[in-house]
C-alpha cells in the first residue's frame, strides 16, 4: 500500500493523541501515546513492537482505545493483504457493536469507509458511502463527520450510481450546510465547483462555489495555483474581466513561475489565445 494512501492513519493517530491529552488517565498511557506517535511518524514496525509490549489495558475507555489502536497498527503494516484487511475490518466492526457513538466509534466508521473505498483491490464504493452516510446522519457536528462529508461528496459526484449530473451535484451541495470545520466547508465548495466544470454546467454556478472556497483560503502549492487559474478563467467566461484580472494578478504575485501566467497576460492584452470549446463550460 503506497504511503500516500495511509494519510488517514496519520490523521487518526494525531487526532487520538490530541484527544488523550484531555483525559485524566492520559499519564498512565504514555506507552500507548508512544505507539500513536510512531504510527504518525511512519514507523510502522516499531509501532507494532511497542504495542505488543504494552501492559494489559484497563476495562472501559482505555481498553476501547487500545482495540482501535490495534486495528490501526495492523492496517499500517506492509505488505497489506486482503486477509489482513479482513482482520482489520473485523476489529473495527467489533468496536461498533457497543454503539457508544463516541470518538472511537466515529473514527472506526470512517476508517471502515476508507478501507472499502481505497484499500481493497476491488473498491466497494457503495459500502464506503454507507459508512460515511452513517456518520453524516448522526445528530450534531464532529471531526469525523466533517471528514466523512467530504469523502461522501466525492463518491456522490463521481462514483455512486445517480440519475444524472444534476442529482449528483444536488447531493453534494446538500452536504455543505451543517459542516463545521472551515477547511471541510472549503473542500466541499471546491468539489462541487469542479464537478460543475466537469459536467459542463454554466460557469457562473461553478464560479460561486470556487469563490466561496477561496474566501476560506488555506490552499498552497499546485492546488492553490490551480484554483486561482480556475476562478480567473470562469470569471472571464462570465464576462467579469475585472474579477478575472484580479485573480490573474494574484497568480502572478503568489506563483510567479507558473507557466500559465503568459496565457493570462496575453488574454488581458487582447491578443488571440485558445478559448474553451462551446460544448464545454469547464477549464
Amino acid at each position: 500500500m503506497p504511503r500516500r494512501n495511509c494519510l488517514c492513519l496519520l490523521f487518526s493517530a494525531l487526532a487520538l493523541i490530541g484527544s488523550m491529552a484531555d483525559r485524566a488517565w492520559a499519564a498512565d498511557n504514555a506507552a500507548l501515546i508512544g505507539v500513536w506517535q510512531e504510527v504518525s511518524n511512519y514507523l510502522s514496525p516499531e509501532a507494532l513492537l511497542t504495542f505488543k509490549d504494552l501492559p494489559e489495558a484497563k476495562p472501559g475507555a482505555e481498553q476501547r482505545e487500545r482495540a482501535f489502536c490495534a486495528a490501526v497498527v495492523q492496517l499500517d503494516q506492509q505488505p497489506l493483504s486482503e486477509t489482513r484487511l479482513d482482520e482489520v475490518e473485523a476489529r473495527l466492526e467489533a468496536l461498533l457493536v457497543a454503539n457508544q457513538r463516541d470518538a472511537i466509534d466515529s473514527a472506526a466508521r470512517y476508517l471502515l469507509g476508507r478501507i472499502a473505498q481505497i484499500y481493497r483491490v476491488e473498491p466497494d464504493v457503495a459500502k464506503a458511502a454507507g459508512y460515511y452516510r452513517d456518520l453524516v446522519e448522526r445528530a450534531g457536528p464532529g471531526h469525523w463527520v466533517d471528514l466523512a462529508r467530504v469523502k461522501l461528496a466525492v463518491l456522490d459526484l463521481y462514483a455512486l450510481p445517480e440519475a444524472n449530473p444534476a442529482e449528483r451535484i444536488a447531493r453534494a451541495e446538500a452536504l455543505i450546510p451543517g459542516t463545521t470545520d472551515p477547511l471541510a466547508v472549503r473542500d466541499l465548495h471546491r468539489l462541487v465547483g469542479r464537478a460543475m466544470m466537469f459536467y459542463n454546467w454554466p460557469p457562473a454556478q461553478a464560479l460561486s462555489h470556487l469563490l466561496a472556497a477561496d474566501a476560506i483560503g488555506g490552499l498552497t502549492g499546485t492546488l492553490g495555483a490551480d484554483q486561482l487559474v480556475q476562478i480567473g478563467e470562469l470569471a472571464w467566461d462570465t464576462g467579469d474581466a475585472a474579477l478575472a484580472k484580479n485573480y490573474y494578478d494574484r497568480l502572478r504575485e503568489e506563483f510567479p513561475r507558473d507557466p500559465r501566467i503568459f496565457l493570462m497576460e496575453q488574454r488581458l492584452a487582447g491578443n488571440p489565445v485558445p478559448e474553451r470549446s462551446p460544448r464545454f463550460h469547464g477549464r
